[in-house]
């Protein structure tokens, strides 16, 4: 399997004419809207999902590096985050060990469930941020995507 494609933004090299056109011919194909994720989807657990998607769909209306294509994973990340908030709010004034009695009656200490599902949607929400640009590493790699926005009429017309 190849390396996957890069934006022609973050592209390096000597690059012919002809393939560079090809590639921004094939960005622009993929490229979709983000009107459908204005309004937070019906199956979002609560409203701490729907809060978050809000907050989220503000920015991402600024950097434009989503599109419709990403609503189930956004509404996947903002159930996690609920649930999350949830779990943890939970957890809150408990112990992070607890007394456990097993099936033949002995008890031990134990960890207290709530901290493993805790992690489960915490280690969700990475999984989902990072497909939505959301971590530092991700919006890292989008960096010179956003410096040539910037630049753009600066570059376009000179020093003028």
């Amino acid at each position: 399997m190849g390396r996957p494609k890069k934006p022609m933004e973050l592209q390096s090299g000597n690059i012919s004419k002809h393939n560079i056109d090809t590639r921004e011919l094939e960005e622009q194909a993929v490229t979709v809207s983000n009107d459908q994720l204005q309004k937070p989807p019906s199956w979002l657990r609560d409203n701490v999902a729907k809060k978050e998607w809000k907050r989220l769909i503000a920015i991402y209306n600024e950097i434009k590096i989503i599109g419709n294509l990403d609503y189930n994973n956004l509404g996947a990340y903002c159930n996690a985050f609920s649930n999350f908030i949830q779990v943890s709010e939970e957890l809150r004034g408990q112990p992070y060990m607890v007394e456990h009695t097993n099936k033949i009656g002995v008890t031990n200490i134990a960890q207290n469930p709530l901290i493993t599902i805790q992690r489960t949607y915490s280690d969700e929400m990475k999984k989902y941020s990072t497909m939505l640009g959301l971590s530092v590493d991700s919006r890292l790699k989008l960096a010179p995507i956003a410096a040539k926005e910037k630049n753009a009429g600066t570059l376009e017309f000179g020093d003028i």
